[in-house]
């Protein structure tokens, strides 16, 4: 089977990379394409193809790595416009759709609430006076944007002044801030790998250089078992946000589990690592299987 592997860079990064090599030895045509090169002509047919000659009817299945990065509305729109002419003709994994809300902090947040997930309080405004309101009445808080991943820009506050500093940068530059309670204090949180319907294992992320558990952050896997409690609250989350495979991050506070973040691409050298497991296989074998029965 020809599969896309959709990406945004001058090399795969090294999921991707994972991706591309497992199906090739899987006997799939694995075919990498930076999204930024896929043209989209609309005339007496709806026709895609990468710039030049390489059309792409005779792929199956594709699999999305990322959007891109630092894009232009425009840029955005259109890349949202091109997956969903892709759509019709082959399944993508993860889904456009469920992708684009697992990578929006607060949706995430409110359709895991929604699905009765535990999940941290959060707060969500454009206005600095009410942001600085609700920092002052959390004392120590998490300020981040909403669109983020490897914990980049997601900053700590011990106190609402220092609040009040990160809320007005992010504001004055159009960036609407989440602020969240602050629920660490061990030192650890807990990634959850899932395919389909497996949880196909753990591993605790350990906080070295900073309180930031994430692994681009300084953070180290280390095993870790789950139970059935929390097999079933990743499962739930995954499901939550229409997700095909995900990262759930998920932290113990007070005996109970809540749910930080569902990663709709997430990076498994750590994880695999640690584990000796390898998603590449089973998201590949997930895929080929839908695409098998695809309309």
């Amino acid at each position: 089977m020809k599969i896309l592997i959709i990406h945004e860079g001058n090399r795969p990064d090294h999921p991707t990379y994972m991706l591309m090599r497992a199906a090739k030895s899987m006997g799939h045509e694995p075919f990498y394409v930076r999204m930024s090169r896929i043209d989209l002509e609309i005339g007496n047919k709806i026709t895609m193809r990468v710039q030049g000659d390489t059309t792409l009817t005779a792929f199956k299945a594709g699999l999305i790595r990322s959007f891109g990065f630092l894009l232009s509305l425009a840029q955005f729109l259109r890349r949202i416009a091109l997956l969903t002419a892709l759509e019709r003709i082959m399944p993508l994994m993860n889904p456009p759709s469920a992708l684009l809300s697992s990578r929006n902090k607060l949706l995430t947040t409110l359709m895991l609430k929604e699905a009765g997930i535990k999940v941290p309080y959060t707060f969500s405004t454009e206005s600095l006076r009410s942001a600085y309101k609700v920092a002052d009445t959390l004392g120590s808080s998490v300020v981040k944007p909403i669109i983020g991943s490897r914990g980049y820009g997601v900053a700590l506050s011990p106190n609402p002044d220092t609040a009040f500093i990160m809320l007005k940068a992010l504001l004055s530059n159009k960036e609407p801030p989440l602020i969240q309670e602050y629920l660490g204090g061990t030192g650890y949180d807990i990634r959850i790998i899932i395919v389909g319907d497996r949880v196909l294992g753990a591993m605790k992320r350990v906080a070295s250089k900073s309180w930031k558990t994430n692994i681009a952050q300084g953070g180290k896997g280390e095993p870790y078992e789950v139970d059935g409690e929390l097999e079933d609250l990743a499962l739930r989350a995954t499901k939550a946000l229409g997700l095909w495979y995900a990262g759930v991050d998920v932290i113990i506070k007070g005996g109970e589990y809540y749910v930080l973040e569902v990663n709709g691409s997430p990076d498994w050298r750590e994880f695999t690592r640690v584990t000796g497991i390898d998603p590449s296989y089973e998201i590949v074998d997930y895929l080929v299987k839908v695409a098998d029965d695809y309309g």
